[in-house]
Parts: structure tokens; sequence; C-alpha cells
């Protein structure tokens, strides 16, 4: 592996009509180091290397499997934000996590596992509709049901949506504390990787953890369903974000319907007929009753409610300010902690260190350690 290393190292460093000397100065490593690495000879570290892929543009993890990969560079869609508050400094944020997502499907790909839903092509990336004024939602609803149709999950509220985002739709999720102040949530996708980045410094989920799940499952409907021309696509969602778009509408009404699906809600309420007959007591109980069983925050069970037609306009907005009590128990979210690396990834890197698929310096690499620091599972072994 370390001889096919060096060859893309090599081929790549020529074609960009770069010496060895000057590779080494603009990537901060041993002259000495590259000589032996293009012999195929080890000695370079998995950090060191990943500064060679950063000068070479090429993408770190597929050069640790001895892959030529180029990297892409980010573009940042503020396609979805009334006011330009992205901090380019954030940018680096974007592409670590997008490398998460990579390394989830190479690092799945490795160990010889089926492809999940996102690699599985399994999801059709297409516009939201826009031929009348309801379309963006409705179509948000058709995708939450198929999307739990293939779940064979139609009506029952979901348990650790990380869990699910991961094993079984193939995209990563983060936690990463961001410079820009107003962004809650990130989707990033590049071909058949996507990850999701949810903002450490954001009060409202610290204060009310059941929104995180309303962020997942929003940036889920972008990851699956928004079109990208190409390269890497990203959607930056703002706290105060009250324009009108297509894509955004149908992302809110996805999540909704993710969340609390119409069929979960019949079972429990029957069908919506009665709506009109449903007094202000019994709206409110039934709100409170819908977050209990699946989990979700105030706002966005009254106004799906509303939009399921189980209560009346008049009691939405009465009701809306009405808060009710959470009286269920809070759905377990997993997220990794500060800058740790994906969760599930980390188990893949667990299962292919145990599988002699990697070395003890491409398991710390790509867990983020020192490369003197012992493995999480081997104690304080080295």
């Amino acid at each position: 592996m370390l001889e096919r290393i060096g060859e893309v190292v090599r081929l790549t460093r020529e074609r960009a009509q770069l010496s060895l000397a000057a590779l080494a100065e603009r990537s901060g490593v041993p002259l000495p180091l590259l000589v032996a690495l293009e012999q195929g000879t080890p000695g370079i570290t998995t950090t060191q290397l990943d500064d060679v892929a950063a000068v070479l543009a090429l993408e770190p993890v597929a050069l640790l499997n001895g892959r030529e990969v180029p990297s892409e560079s980010v573009s940042v869609f503020l396609r979805h934000a009334p006011m330009q508050d992205f901090d380019g400094r954030d940018e680096a944020v974007l592409d670590e996590a997008l490398e998460q997502g990579r390394s989830l499907v190479g690092l799945r790909r490795l160990l010889g596992d089926p492809p999940l839903g996102l690699q599985a092509g399994t999801f059709l990336q297409r516009a939201a509709a826009a031929d009348r004024q309801d379309a963006p939602a409705q179509d948000g609803y058709r995708l939450a049901r198929e999307v739990r149709q293939w779940l064979g999950n139609t009506a029952a509220p979901l348990g650790d949506m990380r869990v699910l985002f991961e094993e079984r739709f193939g995209v990563a999720v983060v936690v990463r504390r961001l410079v820009s102040s107003r962004i809650t949530a990130v989707a990033v996708r590049s071909e058949s990787s996507a990850a999701i980045v949810l903002s450490a410094n954001d009060p409202q989920r610290a204060k009310n953890p059941l929104l995180g799940r309303v962020h997942l499952a929003h940036e889920l409907c972008h990851a699956l369903f928004d079109p990208s021309p190409g390269g890497i696509h990203i959607v930056i969602d703002m706290v105060a974000d009250k324009k009108d778009n297509e894509a955004e509408q149908r992302a809110r009404a996805f999540a909704a319907e993710l969340l609390l699906p119409r069929e979960g809600l019949v079972q429990m309420f029957g069908e919506p007929s009665n709506a009109q007959a449903i007094g202000s007591a019994n709206a409110f109980d039934l709100i409170a009753r819908a977050r209990g069983h699946f989990g979700t925050p105030h706002l966005i069970t009254v106004n799906h409610l509303h939009n399921m037609g189980y209560i009346e306009r008049h009691q939405r907005i009465r009701l809306e300010t009405e808060m009710t009590a959470f009286t269920g128990a809070v759905p377990e979210t997993t997220l990794p902690e500060g800058t740790a690396v994906s969760r599930c990834v980390a188990k893949l890197v667990e299962r292919a260190h145990r599988g002699a698929l990697l070395t003890d310096g491409e398991a710390r690499g790509m867990l983020g350690l020192d490369r003197l620091a012992p493995l999480p599972w081997e104690g304080e072994e080295l």
C-alpha cells in the first residue's frame, strides 16, 4: 500500500510540475521523508500525509488507501439566507465535515459493507415542485412518506436520529462550533457522500434538545433531494430565515411529516374530518399528546396538526404562543461531542483496525488523534 501511495504522490506532483523541494516547503514535511515516501519506504505520518494531500489537491482518505481522487473546492450557496451572514472561516469546518461523510462511505467499502441509502442512489434528486402555492410543502410531505416507506416505518416515532441517518442513509452527523453566529445547521453533499453539521453554539437547541431532531430532519431533505449541478453543494439555514424559497419550504414540510407522520396521527386521533368540532381545549390536548408520542417541539407540532387539518387556523394562531408542556420521554439523539469525529466513522475505524485493514497510524489519523495517543479500544496500549 505504501508503494502505491508513493506512486500516486509522485505522479500527481510531476503533473503539477512541482519539485520534491517545493512540495516539502509547501507541505512542511521534511524532504527526506518525501523522498522515502515516493520510494515506498515507511516514515511519514498520517498527519504529514494529509498535509501532502492538501498541497497536491488530493482527497486525504483516498490517498491513504492508495487512490488518486482530486479534492473539490467548496462552493457555499446562500440561497436560503435573507442576509449574507456566512463567515468564510467556517469553510474549513465544512470541508472537514464532508470528509467525515467520505470516510463513512470509504470505510464501509473497505469493510465490504453494502451501500446505504444515499450511496445506493435510492433517492432521486429533483427541484421542489412550484406549480402552485402549496406545491413545495406537498412535495415535502410526499418525500417524507417515501422515506418512511423505505425505512419500513410509516407511522411510529423515530428513534435515535443520528443512528438512523448514519446507518441507514449514509449521511455523517457532526457537531461543530461555527464562527457564523446565525447558522443552526448545514447540509454538505458531494456526489454520494454527505454530512450534516449541527452548530455547537445554538442557544435554542441547548434549551430545547428536541429542536435537534427538527434540524437533522430538515437537513436530511437537503442532503437527499436538493439538486446539485456538480462539485460540492452546501445548504445553510439561518435562524431568522423568512425568505420564501421552494426548496426551503419543502425541507420544512419534509421535517414535519418525517417526525409527525400523517399515518401515525390518524392512528392516534382518527381522520381529521372532524377538525371543526375540536374545541380549543381539545386542540391543546391534541398537541400535547402528539408531542409526547413523537418527541417534537411545540411550534412544529402546532403547525403540522393545522396543516393536516386537525386544528383550525384561529386555533393555530393562539396555540402558537400558548406552550404545551412536554410530558413524554425525550428521545435520545447520540451526537458526537466537541470536535469528535462522526460516531459511525469511529465505529467503522475500530472495525477496520481490528480487522487489520487500517494501521495504527491510519486509525489515529482518521480519529483525529495524536500519533502517539492510545487507540480508544486498546486502553493505554500503543
